[in-house]
């Protein structure tokens, strides 16, 4: 499972809108506090990131919650939005080079072929915008504003 950090921005119907700050490798690295990147990141608007998540917890606005998505959720969305177009742009440069063709030719229908990719990536995305796999979900609540430390009863 792959977790990242958010606060919560607004609630409805079992989804929350969470913000989370893209740090890549900066909390893992111990001379985070002295190159000042970290602290860039934190306070750029371009590093931020909202995303709708299923909230099972039942969140409030402004909590501390950890995000979550499987690996495997995001390998298949890697593999349909990278490895699909650039299939298409290598299969489409080999395919006039196996019937001897010119190279002018190979790049026009390499040209297709990423762009027949790029067409595919994007009708699997259309057809798997509401599939609740591909959304990240609401692992835990790290903090609350008050203090307090959540309960929560599993039924």
């Amino acid at each position: 499972m792959i977790e990242e950090t958010g606060r919560v921005l607004s609630v409805e119907d079992g989804f929350a809108d969470v913000e989370t700050i893209r740090t890549s490798s900066c909390t893992s690295c111990r001379a985070r506090h002295g190159c000042g990147h970290h602290a860039i990141a934190q306070v750029s608007s371009s590093n931020r990131m909202r995303m709708r998540a299923i909230d099972p917890l039942s969140v409030e606005i402004g909590q501390s919650v950890v995000v979550g998505i499987p690996e495997d959720t995001l390998l298949q969305a890697s593999v349909w939005m990278y490895l699909i177009p650039l299939l298409g742009l290598v299969g489409g440069a080999v395919v006039p080079s196996l019937w001897g063709g010119e190279s002018g030719i190979a790049v026009i229908f390499s040209i297709f072929g990423f762009a027949g990719g790029l067409l595919l990536a994007r009708n699997k995305s259309k057809q798997e915008m509401n599939n609740l796999d591909y959304y990240p979900k609401i692992l835990r609540i790290e903090a609350l504003n008050d203090g307090h430390i959540p309960l929560v009863v599993a039924s």
